[in-house]
């Protein structure tokens, strides 16, 4: 299934990083689409200002990176997270998405695609208040802090021969 989802990260590069992570017993937990899709839907590019707009979701947020110290995750520093939006493909059901703590929002790429159909005939106001009461039904999940240690990249052995 295909999701959008808007994820609050301290560096666009943790995004495929954290989405593609493998879990335990199942795989990876899903596969990076795009982390920018709002350049191909303007419906949700609208979505999104309304609900900047309205600070439900703020383009940023402070959160604190960590760092292992010890075997013991400590506050290394405080910084701002901003908030991607990403299309996501995964075999993971929206509760699950919904349970991490830097994502605030899941939807069905199907349901939101219905939904910029429906009104793509319109123009001008018509067009934004229709999206603007699309972002206000939108269940977006109360605010938890964000505190991780950014992924670090797997290594690749490349030797000259």
């Amino acid at each position: 299934m295909r999701l959008l989802i808007a994820l609050r990260l301290f560096s666009e590069n943790h995004a495929k990083l954290g989405i593609e992570a493998t879990m335990k017993n199942s795989g990876p937990k899903g596969r990076l689409i795009d982390i920018h899709i709002e350049r191909f839907h303007p419906a949700l590019k609208n979505i999104i200002e309304y609900l900047r707009a309205t600070d439900r979701l703020p383009a940023v947020r402070p959160g604190q990176i960590l760092q292992t110290v010890d075997g013991k995750k400590i506050v290394d520093r405080t910084e701002n997270c901003r908030l991607y939006w990403c299309e996501v493909e995964t075999h993971l059901d929206t509760a699950f998405w919904e349970s991490l703590a830097e994502v605030e929002v899941v939807i069905a790429k199907d349901e939101f695609v219905k939904f910029s159909q429906s009104i793509r005939c319109r123009a001008g106001a018509a067009y934004i208040n229709a999206c603007e009461e699309y972002a206000a039904e939108l269940p977006i999940k109360p605010f938890r802090p964000i505190h991780y240690e950014p992924p670090r990249p797997r290594s690749t052995n490349n030797r000259a021969a």
